[in-house]
């Protein structure tokens, strides 16, 4: 029975965390739970492995993809900015980040020079682009939030030149899974591993490479919670405990999902048509 009670814990600490933020009304102040995450990952980076994460795109773009280092890149799901600005100095010349949250995109503006952060949608990207306008695009642990994928892909897709190249860098799935829910409180809708090569190909895109990273998320997960153990004295003087709960209830579910293999991870790779 204790058993049962432990596993169920996390789950129901994000119900519960649910339940009180939708009596609350809408608010344009930064997502706390996000902040923590951020300030636990040693920079504005809110998506697994960070640094890291992003090393192995640049190292893959530098090698396979280098002309696109030149043209308009587009950072889809930008959160605050931290991603941009590291691509942007690390051989990027020209950046632009998107993001639904109006706060996070407010931060970024105000910290991050030389990109051009804007509120937009990614079922929207053509009502702000012109057609075939970057060569490069990227999201990182974005889709899994956007029910209509081939939808987005399309929108990606009307604003990226032939042959440009996209990389999506997210949870994925196999089969039906136990429900989850991210930071904002939002029901999560991983990549599905036997369906995304279609998705791509309904919306333009040819697959180049899919690359499973399902055991580097746990290690990237079980150092995290490591550290959030590690800094939470210090979290408490400046976030509010239910805020640490949440984030500590949600990665706990997730980093069990990953073991179980109910959950992954994947980067993949894939150019316009």
């Amino acid at each position: 029975m204790y058993n049962k009670l432990l596993y169920a814990a996390p789950f129901l600490l994000i119900i519960a965390y649910l339940a009180f933020s939708l009596t609350r009304p809408p608010s344009t102040k930064l997502n706390q739970a996000r902040l923590i995450l951020s300030k636990l990952r040693g920079g504005d980076f809110t998506h697994a492995g960070d640094k890291e994460a992003i090393d192995m795109m640049l190292e893959k773009v530098k090698r396979d993809f280098p002309e696109t280092l030149k043209g308009n890149c587009l950072d889809i799901g930008c959160g605050f900015g931290g991603t941009a600005d590291y691509l942007l100095k690390n051989g990027f010349k020209k950046i632009w980040g998107i993001d639904v949250d109006q706060a996070v995109i407010d931060y970024a503006k105000k910290k991050y020079k030389g990109i051009e952060f804007i509120t937009a949608d990614a079922l929207t990207l053509s009502v702000k682009f012109d057609k075939e306008y970057f060569s490069f695009c990227y999201l990182f642990n974005v889709l899994y939030a956007i029910e209509d994928k081939v939808a987005a892909l399309k929108q990606i897709a009307k604003v990226s030149k032939p042959g440009a190249i996209l990389m999506i860098f997210d949870y994925s799935i196999t089969n039906q899974q136990q429900p989850l829910l991210d930071l904002a409180g939002k029901p999560m809708r991983p990549i599905n591993t036997k369906k995304i090569k279609e998705q791509l190909s309904q919306a333009g895109w040819m697959v180049l490479e899919v690359r499973d990273l399902s055991e580097t998320f746990i290690r990237w997960y079980e150092d995290l919670l490591e550290k959030l153990d590690q800094e939470r004295n210090q979290l408490k003087d400046r976030f509010p405990e239910q805020d640490i709960a949440k984030f500590s209830a949600t990665y706990l579910h997730i980093l069990h999902q990953l073991r179980n293999e109910s959950l992954g991870g994947v980067m993949i790779y894939a150019k316009r048509i």
